[in-house]
């Protein structure tokens, strides 16, 4: 297909960091972007990806989009899979053409035992028992629990008997992923002064705009933000994440563009004054094109954040438990991005920086701060050591712990969403919010100095 420049541009980004996706996330991008599954291997869609989709969507790729044997064989897939895909067309058992299926009311099943199993499109299969053993190892696909669900191939009470609750059942069922449009530079208005700039920075998937908006939810809940009219993209991407947190619907996103600026006026419970806040919530995509790219990636916002707020950096740091690899990268990234923000003056106005390992409930101690502060020293050595230098030189509070929101399944629905029960949705937002009050409301001098009702 043809594409313009800024299209193609953008096709190309979401190439280079395909193989951080995951598979809900590749067939998202494959049907809102027309990305062919050739585009996707080309662009690095590894093996284990590949095979992770499921075969009713490589299927249709092979009949709509022509992708040979040859290409997917090069590319990993497995050949009990290839065989399955290829062998049906060479023994002739399917004589209908995809539009000719799609237009069918019921499919065509392929299978002699159909209480077992269940029909994609007339052509392939999904097992009740592979899809249970998924559903138990946490490996299923949203996409295919549902379906399993609304073709009666799974019952609800055969979950309930895996351990998961009739709320996350329902909940489940009602899941649709919703992916933030951020807004383009041009449609930011300026961010207020006289205010506190809080930055959240983090890589793909490390779980910033989760613990961003298990913040919001939080400070909802006690009833501790003002709204702010005059930014419509900032309030709807909060007033978004807050819905979402309380379904249970973690946030996933791939935007085209770097910043969403969210205006909040905070205080904290029973205290009668405000602070303003820019909260930044740095995408992750961008936020690893400026560590692969370099100053031309983040010159464009130069000019947009530069100002005399003081500042908050938030690095939200990814747990990898056993993967040296993973946190090496991030370890590099993290550096690469530190030095870009000296580099533009940023540090100079920044009053704290907060280094937070997100996924605390993997952690295997009781003792989630220690254990957070050691993951840091071991793992994020070289960037840690950077921060001290920079703190030394700039003279901000530098401080670690952990952040957690609970277990989730299947990636992105939390298994307890309920706040009286699920403890971490208090602790953790709370802590991050007296940090913020603690290191960044007591200002000398300053028109910030009454935030919470008192003064340094």
């Amino acid at each position: 297909m043809t594409r313009s420049n800024s299209e193609q541009a953008l096709v190309d980004f979401i190439l280079r960091t395909i193989n951080t996706k995951t598979s809900n996330e590749i067939i998202d991008i494959h049907d809102k972007m027309e990305l062919t599954l050739q585009e996707l291997i080309g662009g690095g869609l590894n093996a284990t990806q590949l095979n992770d989709l499921p075969e009713y969507f490589i299927q249709n790729c092979v009949n709509k989009e022509g992708i040979d044997k040859d290409t997917l064989e090069t590319a990993g897939l497995d050949s009990q899979i290839i065989g399955r895909l290829f062998g049906a067309a060479v023994n002739e058992t399917v004589e209908q053409s995809w539009d000719t299926i799609f237009k069918t009311q019921e499919p065509t099943a392929q299978v002699e035992n159909t209480e077992e199993t269940i029909s994609f499109f007339g052509t392939n299969t999904i097992d009740r028992e592979d899809l249970l053993t998924s559903i138990a190892n946490n490996k299923a696909l949203i996409a295919d629990i549902q379906d399993g669900l609304n073709k009666g191939t799974i019952e609800a009470a055969d979950m309930a008997n895996l351990g998961f609750s009739y709320d996350f059942i329902e909940r489940l069922q009602s899941f649709q992923a919703q992916s933030p449009i951020f807004p383009k530079l041009s449609e930011l208005p300026p961010l207020r002064t006289n205010a506190t700039d809080i930055y959240f920075l983090g890589m793909p998937g490390s779980g910033k705009s989760t613990m961003l908006a298990a913040l919001f939810s939080y400070c909802n809940e006690i009833g501790v933000m003002k709204n702010i009219v005059d930014n419509q993209f900032g309030n709807k991407y909060r007033n978004q994440l807050v819905l979402g947190m309380a379904q249970g619907y973690l946030p996933s996103s791939t935007p085209s563009e770097f910043i969403n600026f969210i205006p909040v006026d905070m205080k904290y419970e029973g205290q009668d004054h405000y602070q303003q806040l820019n909260f930044l919530d740095m995408a992750g995509e961008k936020f690893k094109s400026v560590a692969d790219e370099g100053v031309e990636e983040f010159s464009a916002y130069k000019n947009y954040l530069n100002n005399n707020n003081p500042k908050c950096l938030i690095f939200v740091i990814d747990y990898f438990e056993n993967n040296k690899v993973e946190a090496l990268k991030q370890d590099q990234n993290l550096q690469q991005v530190l030095s870009l923000l000296e580099a533009y003056g940023i540090l100079e106005k920044t009053e704290a920086v907060y280094l937070v390992v997100t996924k605390a409930d993997l952690f295997s101690s009781p003792n989630k701060q220690e254990y957070a502060d050691n993951y840091i020293r071991t793992r994020y050595r070289n960037f840690l050591n950077a921060c001290k230098e920079a703190k030394d030189a700039y003279n901000f509070v530098l401080k670690s712990f952990p952040y957690s929101i609970g277990p989730a399944k299947f990636s992105y629905i939390l298994e307890d969403c309920d706040s009286s029960t699920n403890a971490n949705l208090v602790e953790y937002p709370k802590l991050l919010l007296q940090q913020l009050e603690h290191d960044m409301a007591y200002k000398k001098d300053s028109k910030l100095s009454k935030w919470f009702g008192k003064g340094k």
